[in-house]
């Protein structure tokens, strides 16, 4: 499932985040495959900036949205970004660290936009890829009873590696 929508645009579409939140939760509760993985732009997780003020830590609008649905449809994986950063948080259920519930990677750098030494940590983080960061990748091996997803630096050099096991 891939999710596209943006807060932004609440003031024409005032109601998008609920059409969206029934569409996920009516495609999530529709599929029959074993692994549900997420894709979404927008990152769930909200970061504080680094070295100013303006932003807290917490959950972006985004998140607050989308989180409850993914938990109450069983999601595996989910997978976003925007922030221009790797970081592997584990399983987050209800807004906490939790033994089961959906797991959450934001997939890390592609491109040329860097925002060096811009995030905090976030509380949920477990890893972050090394600073300054790289461009990375990702890759997701979908097996049986695990889906493995690492994460390597552009020249092939495995960074992390996450596995979610069902």
């Amino acid at each position: 499932m891939i999710l596209q929508f943006s807060y932004e645009l609440k003031e024409w579409y005032p109601d998008l985040f609920e059409r969206e939140k029934k569409w996920a939760a009516d495609d999530l509760a529709r599929t029959d495959k074993k692994w549900k993985v997420v894709l979404m732009h927008k990152d769930p997780l909200q970061y504080a900036f680094a070295g100013r003020e303006g932003r807290e830590e917490g959950f972006s609008p985004e998140g607050q949205e989308f989180m409850p649905v993914f938990d109450a449809s069983h999601v595996d994986l989910v997978l976003s970004a925007h922030l221009h950063t790797y970081r592997d948080r584990g399983r987050i259920y209800d807004f906490r660290r939790a033994e089961t519930g959906p797991y959450y990677i934001i997939t890390g750098v592609a491109g040329d936009v860097r925002y060096p030494g811009l995030w905090k940590a976030h509380s949920l983080d477990i890893y972050s890829a090394p600073q300054p960061e790289t461009d990375n990748y990702l890759v997701m091996e979908a097996g049986e009873d695990a889906l493995v997803v690492t994460g390597y630096t552009s020249d092939g050099q495995e960074m992390h590696k996450s596995v979610i096991r069902k």
